[in-house]
């Protein structure tokens, strides 16, 4: 049935920004909540600032997985379109119309509609980061974040299988780590030593991922640091929330 939704999507994609699709109070019924999962921004109708950028950020980097990026633009004069969208999610009350100086706020909100289930609101930070490990998590989709290799993110969704060899993954992800050179060969590295980890403690993982999530909200970790720990974070992603496309 997916197939049958690329006309519709590339029709109303064609005034968006690279890879997000325009929706209303039409098309969002049509588009979301069926065969492929959608993450959906609402806000005025032409968005700007760092939030704007991050989720055109987010778009760019979902290209080609199968997630729709979409956004519905409210607006606040003339037909005031799509206010009934707003009221619909709870973002505007019933008796009272928005108006332009409601918008900062109000929005952006931000909406992920799962394939075939109920839509969920995300509360969590607008940054590329953050809304791509949100996906990665929800939609079970893959996405090549930063830091990650492809090859490992697979040994990792092999080696949290129910049912795994894990001693056999393991014993594969050091032979393709010892053939990797300079960055690579560091970040495969975190793959095995993980792996490693989670036969001493089963749950390491997750508690190891918010351990390191913690530290990167605290904001009293120099920048250089926080970035290596986000690095960790992303190949960590793999193995918490194991994508269903590898």
């Amino acid at each position: 049935m997916a197939w049958k939704l690329l006309p519709l999507l590339a029709l109303v994609a064609q005034a968006a920004d690279y890879n997000i699709v325009n929706l209303d109070n039409s098309t969002l019924k049509l588009l979301t909540g069926k065969d492929i999962p959608a993450f959906v921004r609402f806000d005025r109708d032409y968005p700007y600032g760092e939030k704007a950028e991050a989720f055109k950020a987010l778009a760019q980097t979902a290209a080609g997985a199968k997630v729709i990026i979409g956004t519905v633009g409210i607006s606040t004069y003339g037909e005031k379109m799509n206010q009934d969208l707003a009221e619909r999610f709870g973002y505007k009350p019933s008796d009272k119309e928005l108006e332009y100086s409601d918008m900062d706020n109000i929005f952006p909100r931000y909406r992920f509609f799962p394939t075939n289930g109920a839509d969920m609101e995300y509360t969590g930070p607008v940054t590329v980061d953050a809304m791509t490990l949100y996906l990665k998590k929800e939609a079970k989709i893959y996405f090549g974040l930063k830091g990650t290799i492809r090859e490992f993110d697979k040994l990792a969704a092999d080696f949290v299988k129910e049912g795994a060899n894990k001693a056999e993954v393991l014993k594969n992800a050091k032979a393709a780590a010892d053939a990797l050179e300079g960055a690579d060969k560091d970040a495969a590295a975190y793959y095995v030593r993980a792996m490693e980890k989670s036969q001493e403690k089963g749950d390491w993982f997750k508690t190891e991922t918010d351990r390191l999530k913690q530290i990167i909200g605290g904001g009293k970790v120099a920048p250089s640091k926080k970035d290596d720990m986000q690095l960790k974070v992303n190949r960590l992603s793999a193995f918490v929330s194991p994508s269903d496309e590898l």
